[in-house]
C-alpha cells in the first residue's frame, strides 16, 4: 500500500495515463489496419495511379490522400461527440447534482440528523483522481 494518499493519487494518475494511451494507440492501429483493408478492397490509388494492395512501403502508403481522408474521418467520429462533449455534459449528474439531492432528501427528511452531519450530509464528495 501507500504511505500517503499523494503517492497513491500520482500512481494512479500515471498508470491511468499509461493505460488510456495504450488504448487509445490500440484504437488507431485498428482503425489504420481496417482502412487499409476497406480502400484496398475498393481499388483506391495515389496520386500517380498505383494501386494501395501494391504499395508495400508503410510511409507511403499512410500518406495517401485517401489514407490520410479515411484516418481524419474516423478519428473525427471518435472523438467527437463521444469523447471530447457526451462525458462532460454527463458527469455533473452522478458526481455532483445527484449527491446533493440525496444529501438534502435525508437531511430533509431525517430530523435526528442535524448540525455537522446534516452539512456533511449536503456538502461535495471529496474529488480524487479515481472517481
Amino acid at each position: 500500500g501507500f504511505r500517503f494518499k499523494d503517492n497513491r493519487e500520482a500512481c494512479y494518475m500515471i498508470l491511468y495515463t499509461v493505460a488510456c494511451m495504450f488504448n487509445v494507440l490500440l484504437d488507431f492501429v485498428t482503425t489504420y489496419f481496417t482502412a487499409e483493408k476497406v480502400m484496398e478492397g475498393l481499388g483506391f490509388r495515389n496520386y500517380f495511379g498505383v494501386p494501395l494492395k501494391d504499395i508495400t512501403e508503410f510511409t507511403t502508403k499512410f500518406e495517401t490522400y485517401g489514407m490520410q481522408r479515411s484516418l481524419a474521418e474516423n478519428t473525427y467520429a471518435y472523438a467527437f461527440p463521444s469523447t471530447y462533449l457526451i462525458p462532460f455534459l454527463i458527469e455533473p449528474m452522478p458526481t455532483i447534482v445527484l449527491p446533493l439531492m440525496l444529501g438534502k432528501w435525508i437531511v430533509r427528511n431525517h430530523p435526528e440528523v442535524m448540525g455537522r452531519d446534516a452539512e456533511e450530509w449536503v456538502a461535495m464528495v471529496p474529488m480524487e483522481m479515481g472517481r
